[in-house]
C-alpha cells in the first residue's frame, strides 16, 4: 500500500519542484561575466562566485531589488509570460546602471499558489533571456508554492543583482554641473511601472484592449546593457548621471540624481512618447499633469551630460544603438531642492 504524500495534498507539489531544478541546470547555458565566474551550479543552498577586481583600483559592491508589479496580472490575463522575466532583470539591472556599475550575478524569487511547471519554465527562460544581454549569470534563487497566499495559477516575482562599481568612476549627483543637457533614452513603452492604472483604463473602457495595445503593453522593459560603455568611454565628468525612469516618472526620479541648487528644465514637447502611448493616454481621459508623476512616457532613462561632450555623447549612443532625444537643460536655481520644471506642450 503507498503511503499517502501529506504535502502535496496540502497543495505543494516537491517533486515537481526537483523537476523544475533539474530543468534549470539541464538547460542551462553558461553566461560568461569579465568580472568574475559561477563556481556552484543550481541546487545548492547557496551560490559561489569567485570575483575578478583586477582592473578596478578601489571596487564597491551595490546590490539592488525589484520586481515586475502589476504588469504579471496583464501577463496572466493574455497568456504571455516570458517577457515578464526580462522585466524583472531589467528592473534591478538598469537601477545599477545609474550609478556606473556593472552586473556580477542575479538571483530570482517566484512565489506561486501552485507550481505548473510551463509557466515557471517561459518566466525563467525570459529571465535568462535579459541576463544574456547584460553578461550576468543566474546564481541563484527560490521557488516558492505558497497555496492559500496565491491563488492556482498566480505567481509573483522578485530580483536581486549585485554588481561592482570602481569608486573613482562612480557617477554621483555632485558631479551635475548648471548648462547641462538632458538627454532622454527611449523606453520600449510602459517598463513595469504603473499598470495598476494601465489595468483600470483597460477595466473602464475593455474597446482599448485590442491585441495590438496588449502586445505593446506586454513589451519587455529595455535593459540598457550599452551604458557600461558609455560610461568607459566618457567617464563621469562627461557623462554626468544617468536616472532610471520607474514609479513617480520623470519628476519623481531625475531629481534623485541632481544636487540641490539646480533645476532639470525639460521641454514637454520634446519628451519621446510613442504615438500609442500618447493616443492609449488621450483615450482613458488623462493630462500629461495626471500621468507625468506615473509612467516614463517614452523615457526610459535620462542622462546628464556635459555640455561640451554632447556631440561625443550623440555619436557613442547611435554607434551602441542607443536611441535618444534632447529634453533639455540643468540650470542654476540657488537655494533650492533639486527638481524639474517643464516647458512647451506634451499634448
Amino acid at each position: 500500500m503507498s503511503t499517502p504524500d501529506l504535502y502535496k495534498a496540502s497543495g505543494v507539489d516537491t517533486e515537481l519542484g526537483d523537476e523544475m531544478v533539474d530543468w534549470l541546470q539541464k538547460d542551462a547555458k553558461p553566461i560568461s561575466n569579465p568580472l568574475g565566474n559561477v563556481v556552484s551550479g543550481v541546487g545548492g543552498f547557496a551560490g559561489l562566485f569567485k570575483p575578478n577586481f583586477s582592473g578596478l583600483k578601489d571596487p564597491i559592491l551595490v546590490s539592488s531589488t525589484d520586481g515586475v508589479g502589476t504588469k504579471v496580472i496583464l501577463g496572466l490575463e493574455h497568456n504571455k509570460l516570458q517577457g515578464l522575466g526580462i522585466d524583472l532583470v531589467a528592473m534591478c539591472v538598469n537601477d545599477l546602471y545609474t550609478i556606473g556599475a556593472r552586473p556580477l550575478f542575479f538571483l530570482d524569487y517566484y512565489a506561486t499558489g501552485t507550481l505548473e511547471g510551463e509557466q515557471f519554465k517561459s518566466v525563467l527562460s525570459g529571465i535568462r533571456a535579459g541576463l544574456a544581454q547584460c553578461q550576468t549569470p543566474l546564481l541563484g534563487g527560490e521557488t516558492a508554492e505558497l497555496p492559500g497566499l496565491y491563488k492556482k495559477g498566480d505567481f509573483d516575482l522578485a530580483g536581486f543583482v549585485v554588481g561592482v562599481v570602481d569608486n573613482a568612476r562612480m557617477l554621483k549627483k555632485e558631479n551635475v554641473t548648471a548648462g547641462s543637457e538632458l538627454y532622454a533614452l527611449a523606453s520600449s513603452g510602459f517598463h513595469s511601472n504603473g499598470y495598476s492604472l494601465v489595468r483600470k483604463w483597460l477595466t473602464q473602457t475593455p474597446k482599448l484592449a485590442t491585441n495590438d495595445l496588449v502586445t505593446k503593453l506586454l513589451a519587455p522593459t529595455i535593459i540598457y546593457h550599452q551604458v557600461p560603455a558609455l560610461v568607459d568611454k566618457l567617464g563621469p565628468n562627461k557623462i554626468q548621471a544617468l536616472a532610471n525612469i520607474t514609479g513617480s516618472g520623470i519628476s519623481g526620479n531625475l531629481p534623485r540624481v541632481v544636487p540641490d541648487g539646480l533645476v532639470c528644465d525639460i521641454d514637454a514637447s520634446k519628451i519621446p512618447t510613442p504615438e500609442w502611448m500618447r493616443n492609449f493616454i488621450r483615450q482613458s481621459g488623462a493630462t500629461f499633469e495626471q500621468v507625468e508623476p506615473v509612467f516614463n512616457l517614452g523615457a526610459g532613462m535620462i542622462a546628464v551630460i556635459a555640455k561640451d561632450a554632447a556631440e561625443e555623447f550623440k555619436t557613442l549612443a547611435k554607434d551602441l544603438g542607443l536611441t535618444i532625444a534632447k529634453i533639455g537643460t540643468t540650470q542654476s536655481s540657488a537655494g533650492s531642492p533639486a527638481s524639474v520644471r517643464y516647458h512647451g506642450a506634451w499634448n
